[in-house]
């Protein structure tokens, strides 16, 4: 949801939860992935909320190319179910530039049991993945890399109050740096939605969400 190339999909990917939105039944954001100002794909968060459970899906599509031909795809649908705050299931399927990618993990007997590129392993209950759609995350300092099962490190800097222009509009919201396998940054406003997301590709590129 990590950055492995050029072209950072996996890390994109990668802003993918909790129930950390505003109230209501059902939202959907979604955000336009620019690089370096151009359009190079597509997010979307789909969240449904019904009494203590939420369901979440998130569909991530980029392609870059050069004329007619296509130099790097990445395409990946994750879901995740939560009960009062808990992850207890996800399912993530990911297909980076060919080489897929399938993890699966289930809450059983209070323990959470992933299946990923790395096997089978069974983690804590409270681990959540590395989705930073979900200000839940901020407060960890592991999580679980929908795109192959493993758990990453993660730290943060909070950066503080800043002011942005949403689509044309004033935002009041606030900033933090993560930093798991790569860094990034990370807005969400006040009613803790991520707004945007930027960070820096390994060949000096800038990777941003912006909100449509």
């Amino acid at each position: 949801m990590l950055a492995r190339n050029v072209f950072v999909g996996a890390a994109v990917a990668c802003l993918l939860g909790g129930a950390a939105y505003a109230e209501s039944n059902g939202e959907v954001l979604k955000f336009s992935v620019m690089r370096d100002g151009t359009q190079i794909g597509t997010n979307t968060i789909d969240v449904v909320r019904s009494g203590a459970q939420t369901d979440v899906q998130i569909v991530t599509h980029v392609e870059v190319g050069v004329a007619f031909i296509t130099l790097y795809k990445f395409d990946q649908t994750e879901t995740e179910r939560w009960s009062n705050g808990r992850l207890v299931a996800m399912n993530s399927v990911t297909d980076d530039n060919g080489t897929v990618h399938r993890t699966n993990a289930n809450c059983r007997g209070g323990e959470l049991v992933v299946q990923g590129d790395g096997g089978v392993q069974t983690l804590a209950s409270t681990v959540v993945p590395a989705s930073i759609w979900n200000p839940q995350m901020l407060s960890q300092n592991v999580a679980l890399d929908p795109v192959n099962g493993k758990l990453v490190s993660v730290s943060v800097v909070d950066r503080g109050e800043d002011n942005l222009s949403i689509n044309g509009r004033p935002a009041r919201t606030h900033h933090y740096q993560l930093k798991t396998e790569f860094s990034e940054d990370v807005w969400y406003d006040d009613a803790q939605r991520l707004v945007k997301m930027e960070l820096k590709g390994s060949d000096g590129s800038t990777i941003r969400y912006q909100l449509t």
